[in-house]
C-alpha cells in the first residue's frame, strides 16, 4: 500500500506545481531596432564623425608613408607601400568595429536601464522577431534616451613613420 500512497501524492505535488504555472505573472517582451535608435538619437552622426575624423588620420598617415618611401629604392618602396596600406587597412577596421562596438554598448546600457525601469522580461533587436505588435517597439522611448548622451571612442589613433636607422637613443639602448 505504501507504493500507491507514494505515486499519490507525488501526482497531487507534480499537478499542484503544474496549476500553478498559469498563474505566473508573465513580464513582457519588448523590441527595438537598433539602426532607427542610432538614428534618432544622434548616435549615427557621432560615430560617423568620428569615423570621419579616423579616416583623415589615416590618410595622413598613408601619406607621410609615401613621403618616406620615395626615398626609397624602386622595389623596397612597392613592398613598404603594400606593407604600410596594409597596416593602415587593418588599423581602419580595427576602428571601425570599435566604434560601433561603443555606440551598439550605450544602447545596450539604455536598454538594460528601460528593462529594468519598466520591469520587462527582455528587450530584443525587432529583426529576431518574425512579428509583433507595434506597442512593443520602444525605439523611439530609447531614441529619447540617448538624445543628449556623448560616445567616448577613446583617443584617435596613433600614426607615425618607422625609421628604418635607429635613433641615438635606441641605438645606445640596444648595445
Amino acid at each position: 500500500m505504501k507504493p500507491k500512497i507514494s505515486v499519490l501524492a507525488l501526482s497531487l505535488a507534480i499537478i499542484t506545481l503544474l496549476a500553478g504555472c498559469d498563474r505566473q505573472e508573465t513580464r513582457p517582451v519588448k523590441f527595438i531596432n537598433p539602426d532607427k535608435v542610432m538614428q534618432d538619437s544622434g548616435l549615427a552622426e557621432q560615430l560617423k564623425t568620428r569615423l570621419q575624423t579616423v579616416d583623415q588620420q589615416l590618410r595622413q598617415g598613408l601619406k607621410m608613408a609615401q613621403e618616406n618611401g620615395a626615398r626609397l629604392p624602386e622595389e623596397k618602396r612597392r613592398s613598404a607601400l603594400l606593407a604600410d596600406r596594409q597596416l593602415l587597412d587593418l588599423e581602419w577596421q580595427h576602428e571601425q568595429r570599435r566604434a560601433n562596438g561603443v555606440a551598439l554598448k550605450a544602447i545596450a546600457e539604455a536598454a538594460g536601464k528601460y528593462r529594468e525601469q519598466h520591469q520587462l522580461l527582455a528587450i530584443l533587436p525587432a529583426q529576431a522577431a518574425l512579428a509583433f505588435a507595434p506597442e512593443a517597439d520602444i525605439s523611439e522611448a530609447l531614441a529619447k534616451e540617448l538624445k543628449g548622451k556623448t560616445l567616448d571612442f577613446g583617443a584617435l589613433p596613433k600614426i607615425g613613420v618607422k625609421s628604418e636607422e635607429p635613433t641615438a637613443a635606441e641605438a645606445s639602448t640596444q648595445k
